[in-house]
């Protein structure tokens, strides 16, 4: 019997380090190349609610021998995504979903073994979300919630105030104009009216996202304020934030994987059209606005294909070159700085195939931070005013019930043209 317990101990050992987790997507329920933003609260061009954006959707593959035994745990957040430390802010019995139902891989996959996809909140109500504003999410060990395997981040909207914005666009020093695409930004007027019960006092910032780079978004308060960041009172309840000097940067690039001709199966593929070069003084083509599309057909070609991205540079860049997009969060992470040999920068990652948005970044990895600093967008890829962009305002409230928390209560989306 002890020879019995301990090959169960190490059968549940070996598979929880043999679990991993592939191609995390979150997304709206509305489309999957829109961020995953719930709003409630909202009203259609009808007058009726919009029910189109009430939940997100979460799904991924897992690697693994044996079916695993996985729950996900939902943690409010504030508005810089930490985790509250909040009893009031924990929302008991509806903050986790367990018993995931998984799907085998098609006949012929060789790269994962399940598959989880799954919307939230769920039609059942185990899992609701009561407060407004950023959520993380936390993939786990159902009897070992210490056990992380992947986390993703969500944002949940409750319309409560009016918002009105208006977006121009304008030319910051026309004494340059010979690189006057470099002095032509955006800019964007965000009126907010916080109408009773709320208190306008605690209404003091909004957040602006441009596409879906959420961990670079651009803050505006009434305490920090500048010549390109401030605000006016229009009334005792309405205030004016000004944001101005964004610059719209590019379409991004776009890698489409789907074509089972151009990228077979089981290859190290690269691009079909040739190494990327820079766009620093051409417009791209149309995009995603920062989003990605999977391959939805159910067979051998639903797989995962390592990809090799190759950029050659005009010059040498004194930074680091990194890879980011919708595969990544547009983050600039270590493991996506690509090496250099001679002008030639290249990494190779492994994608599912499907269609995605990315582009190249300068920076330098700063080792002790963990995290790539003194970023240049706009470097290798360039900045135009013929960029559709979308950008994501959202209207914070400090909202002193509960002892305090991060709470947004509007949100607008603004499509440039």
């Amino acid at each position: 019997m002890k020879i019995f317990l301990i090959l169960i101990l190490l059968a549940l050992v070996t598979h929880a380090e043999d679990l991993n987790i592939l191609g995390l997507k979150v997304y709206s329920i509305k489309d999957e190349s829109l961020p995953p933003i719930i709003v409630y609260n909202d009203t259609s061009s009808d007058g009726a609610e919009n029910k189109t954006n009430d939940a997100i959707v979460i799904e991924f593959d897992i690697t693994t021998r044996l079916k695993p035994n996985l729950q996900i745990i939902f943690k409010f957040c504030d508005k810089n995504w930490h985790p509250y430390d909040n009893v009031f802010l924990i929302n008991f019995g509806k903050d986790r979903f367990f018993n995931l139902q998984f799907r085998t891989s098609p006949t012929g996959v060789q790269r994962y073994t399940y598959s989880f996809k799954q919307s939230f909140p769920d039609q059942l109500g185990h899992v609701t979300f009561p407060f407004s504003g950023k959520y993380r999410f936390f993939i786990t060990e159902f009897e070992d919630d210490s056990k992380i395997y992947a986390e993703g981040k969500f944002i949940v909207v409750y319309q409560d105030v009016p918002m009105d914005v208006k977006f121009s666009r304008e030319v910051m020093d026309d004494s340059l104009s010979q690189l006057m695409q470099w002095n032509r930004r955006d800019k964007l007027v965000i009126d907010i009216t916080t109408n009773k019960p709320l208190d306008a006092f605690f209404q003091k910032e909004v957040e602006i996202v441009q596409n879906q780079k959420f961990d670079f978004p651009f803050f505006i308060r009434v305490d920090r304020l500048d010549r390109y960041n401030y605000y006016e009172f229009r009334s005792h309840e309405t205030k004016r934030f000004i944001k101005r000097d964004i610059f719209p940067t590019n379409e991004y690039r776009q890698i489409d994987l789907t074509s089972t001709k151009n990228y077979p199966n089981d290859k190290l593929l690269t691009s079909f059209e040739g190494v990327d070069i820079s766009r620093k003084f051409q417009l791209g083509g149309s995009d995603l606005n920062g989003g990605s599309r999977y391959y939805r057909i159910d067979n051998v070609y639903n797989e995962y294909l390592d990809f090799k991205f190759v950029l050659s540079a005009p010059q040498t860049f004194l930074k680091d070159v990194f890879l980011v997009g919708s595969f990544n969060d547009w983050k600039p992470a270590f493991e996506y700085k690509m090496e250099r040999e001679s002008n030639y920068y290249s990494k190779i990652i492994r994608l599912k195939r499907g269609i995605y948005d990315y582009q190249y970044v300068l920076g330098n990895w700063n080792d002790s931070l963990k995290t790539a600093v003194d970023l240049d967008w706009i470097e290798i890829e360039g900045s135009d005013w013929g960029t559709k962009n979308v950008y994501y305002i959202f209207a914070y409230y400090s909202d002193p019930a509960y002892g305090g928390y991060d709470r947004i209560i509007a949100l607008r989306e603004v499509y440039t043209k």
